[in-house]
């Protein structure tokens, strides 16, 4: 009789019979060498009792797959399922409203995983906090994209368009077909989206501040207790030709709290992603700057009157410093991951280069890397002139740093109320909010960005 287990290296999903139990095989996937185990008996279950959680107790810390919710990491063969009977309902850890997570250790011919009702299950959940995990996980590579940034700096308002914009430039410039993963989960984004591009007023198309406990977050078990953790926004890219793998992105817009120095990382370990981020985009606000204010004065722009927070090169020093104490870095120590340094609401800023245009960095359907370069080059020597801590801090956490000018909105937004903006529906027109991941992407998966060195400019706002 043939029963199902999985390699103790790779934990990939092997099949054998009963008699060859005990036999030494090689793994067809990773070649290493191991015994066959002894097929598991058949235990009575009973609808009350959850299933054994056995190996999910202590998952592998230094597993291959890294889950996009808590960022804990575990092997393949630590993946739980979701148990699909209704009376299958009460996990001893999720609570009474949720389904049970069980290891699997019964298939049906298909190589589905069957619950203790014998239902076959086709969702599977972290083994650390529990969360189902994406349609896609065990399919393709994930990309995590850490967005941070100040509060008020319009990380919201950033990802709602880049979610926009991005899908045609993928597709016209790329032939790479940009999908929502887990329309969903991704169901905040949307929405936020939908407002902003859908509104008639500017009242309309205000979106509300991401804040702590907040539609965007979850309450989720981590290392041993219950923690508030951001909301992973899912998509897959997907070339049009076939000729090379999907990957997936999973964005997160986090509070601007979470990055401020004194946050509690174990009680409130939201902003954690960046470690383990193949991408990170900071989003400085001009507005938060007092150095940038006095430069652009006599700006019409009303965010001109809000107040100044003025601590970003302080959440780059902090975001640093957590880092190195997650991923155990010596002191001063960088990490390679890019990172793309975004001064957005560049509408109201672009004079300041004197005169002297950015370069269109999309050419003959290529990112023109060359572009990119020198654009970067421009908008840093504004911040050094302008904001010289900043880039210190920025580089100081990087060693692959390019900065960009992007407006989500390309217009100067309109006052609604006391503090509060938003922009006018019928001038958004966003300026370049897409380059900053191209070129991450063009770094983490190549194959799919085409890359150049030509000429251009880039219009004037």
């Amino acid at each position: 009789m043939e029963f199902r287990f999985f390699c103790p290296s790779c934990g990939q999903k092997l099949k054998a019979e009963e008699e060859h139990a005990g036999r030494t095989v090689d793994c067809p996937h990773c070649g290493v060498e191991f015994c066959v185990p002894q097929p598991e008996p058949e235990l009575p279950s009973s609808p009350a009792e959850p299933p054994r959680d056995r190996a999910f107790a202590n998952p592998n810390l230094d597993g291959a797959l890294t889950c996009p919710v808590c960022w804990l990491r575990f092997d393949t063969g630590d993946i739980m399922h979701i148990a699909v009977h209704d009376s299958l309902r009460g996990d001893p850890v999720l609570g009474e409203d949720a389904q049970q997570r069980f290891l699997a250790t019964r298939f049906n011919n298909a190589g589905q995983a069957l619950d203790a009702m014998g239902l076959p299950s086709s969702e599977v959940a972290c083994p650390h906090c529990r969360r189902k995990l994406p349609p896609s996980f065990l399919g393709m590579p994930h990309h995590i994209i850490s967005l941070v940034g100040d509060q008020s700096a319009g990380k919201s308002y950033f990802l709602s368009v880049l979610t926009k914009v991005l899908p045609t430039t993928l597709y016209r410039d790329f032939g790479v077909v940009f999908q929502d993963s887990d329309p969903t989960g991704n169901a905040p984004v949307n929405d936020m989206r939908k407002a902003l591009f859908g509104a008639q007023k500017p009242a309309q198309a205000k979106l509300a501040k991401t804040v702590f406990e907040g539609a965007m977050y979850e309450r989720l078990p981590r290392q041993g207790r219950m923690v508030a953790l951001p909301r992973p926004f899912v998509y897959t890219l997907t070339p049009e030709d076939k000729t090379h793998e999907q990957c997936a992105l999973i964005f997160y817009d986090n509070a601007g709290e979470h990055f401020q120095p004194g946050i509690n990382i174990v009680e409130q370990p939201g902003a954690q992603h960046v470690a383990s981020a193949a991408g990170i985009i900071f989003l400085f606000d001009p507005f938060n700057s007092p150095e940038f204010r006095r430069a652009i004065r006599d700006t019409k722009d009303p965010q001109i009157e809000k107040p100044v927070v003025d601590q970003q090169d302080i959440i780059l020093a902090e975001m640093r410093a957590r880092i190195q104490v997650i991923l155990h870095l010596r002191p001063g120590e960088a990490i390679s991951t890019p990172v793309a340094f975004v001064v957005g609401k560049c509408d109201v800023w672009l004079q300041l280069l004197n005169g002297k245009p950015l370069r269109n960095p999309l050419h003959d359907d290529k990112l023109d890397l060359t572009g990119v370069e020198e654009n970067s080059n421009t908008v840093r020597g504004l911040m050094h002139r302008l904001c010289p801590p900043v880039v210190a801090n920025a580089e100081a956490l990087s060693t692959n740093v390019m900065f960009f000018a992007a407006s989500s909105f390309g217009h100067t937004p309109l006052k609604i109320g006391p503090g509060e903006y938003a922009p006018d529906p019928a001038k958004l027109q966003p300026v370049q909010v897409e380059v900053p991941l191209l070129w991450i992407l063009s770094q983490v998966c190549p194959p799919l960005i085409a890359t150049t060195a030509t000429t251009g400019s880039l219009p004037s706002t």
